[in-house]
């Protein structure tokens, strides 16, 4: 195993827990810290030992000899850092949700990425939590016979789609696999609601399986549940305490089907999602493989939040797979007046 140097561009919340993934995992050390925030990068670097500090990161790519960058950057920040990152010579970047505001910016990524070598990884959590995974076992080893179904939940103050939806539709695709069509309804009811947006989706898989994914609502509190619907059995997850969810089991053969049932609860596993995806990247490096989130998962995540804004665009018409267009349906009807703008979350800035 290889001792890989690693940086950080971004020292806001996210990156906090970046550090503790790269704390927690052998093989790598984080060697340097970027932001052009002057106080937050002390604030930052004294907080967690790093010595390393630019408010430039070109300039801490040209020194440092980075293997793995970690792009923290605000959502719409995501594009550049990759871009140089590559550039520059690192080995792999991991990138936060969503990597892009448009198809566009993506392509330029992953194009980038593939063109020097360079190992993408987005942070979609749910690829990485422990939970999920050991669900995604139990469903391909047959625990609820042939999957048909796959729902999501997020529901709460989760801001617009691109902050928050491409961990929804990467969990759906986790599952489904390679989605053909989606079915979507979106609102911005600026009144009732003014920071959220609002949508249910339906998406069909080439396997058959359905999606389906509510979005957003009017409860100032979060939540987020899942269920898994197959020819024998179901399974449901909760969150529960932060990441960690409560998971039931139910199968079609156990007695009482008829009537009103709370499933077999299954033990909680806990992970740190950061810490293992973290050491998926030094994986990928180690292996040379490629990522069970990798740059092009990420981007069919996001092609499917770009998806749900066309059909809201165009009236709630069923839009296919792949969807490729590169500039964001969401500006196109900001720019219309066909939506309000909202404070984007990720953006920090009317959107």
């Amino acid at each position: 195993m290889a001792d890989y140097r690693a940086g950080i561009v971004g020292c806001g919340n996210i990156a906090r827990a970046h550090v503790g993934g790269y704390r927690a995992t052998s093989g790598v050390s984080l060697v340097a810290a970027a932001d052009i925030v002057p106080e937050a990068l002390e604030s930052f670097g004294e907080a967690w030992g790093v010595e390393s500090r630019y408010t430039d990161y070109t300039e801490m790519l040209a020194r440092e000899e980075l293997d793995i960058l970690s792009v923290c950057t605000r959502n719409h920040q995501h594009v550049e850092p990759t871009v140089a990152g590559a550039e520059a010579g690192v080995r792999a970047v991991f990138c936060e949700k969503p990597m892009a505001m448009n198809l566009g910016e993506a392509d330029r990524m992953v194009g980038a990425c593939e063109r020097a070598g360079v190992k993408l990884i987005v942070d979609h959590t749910m690829r990485f939590e422990a939970n999920y995974v050991h669900i995604k076992e139990l469903i391909e080893q047959g625990a609820i016979g042939e999957l048909l179904s796959v729902e999501v939940q997020a529901i709460g103050d989760l801001g617009e789609l691109t902050h928050n939806a491409t961990h929804s539709f990467d969990t759906l695709c986790m599952f489904g696999g390679e989605p053909e069509w989606m079915f979507a309804h979106l609102e911005r009811d600026v009144e009732r609601n003014q920071a959220r947006e609002d949508m249910f989706a339906l998406v069909g898989f080439a396997n058959g399986v359905r999606g389906k994914l509510t979005y957003g609502g009017y409860t100032k509190f979060r939540y987020e549940g899942f269920v898994w619907e197959g020819t024998e059995g179901r399974i449901e997850a909760r969150a529960h305490k932060g990441w960690l969810p409560e998971v039931r089991y139910w199968r079609h053969d156990q007695p009482g089907e008829g009537g009103f049932r709370d499933g077999a609860p299954m033990p909680t596993r806990e992970n740190d999602p950061w810490e293992a995806a973290i050491g998926e990247v030094v994986a990928c490096l180690d292996d040379n493989r490629r990522s069970v989130s990798d740059g092009l998962a990420g981007r069919l995540a996001l092609s499917m939040t770009m998806a749900a804004y066309a059909s809201r665009r165009q009236g709630g018409v069923r839009i296919q797979f792949p969807f490729d267009m590169q500039a964001s349906p969401l500006d196109m009807m900001l720019e219309s007046g066909e939506l309000p703008r909202i404070w984007g979350r990720g953006i920090k800035a009317w959107t």
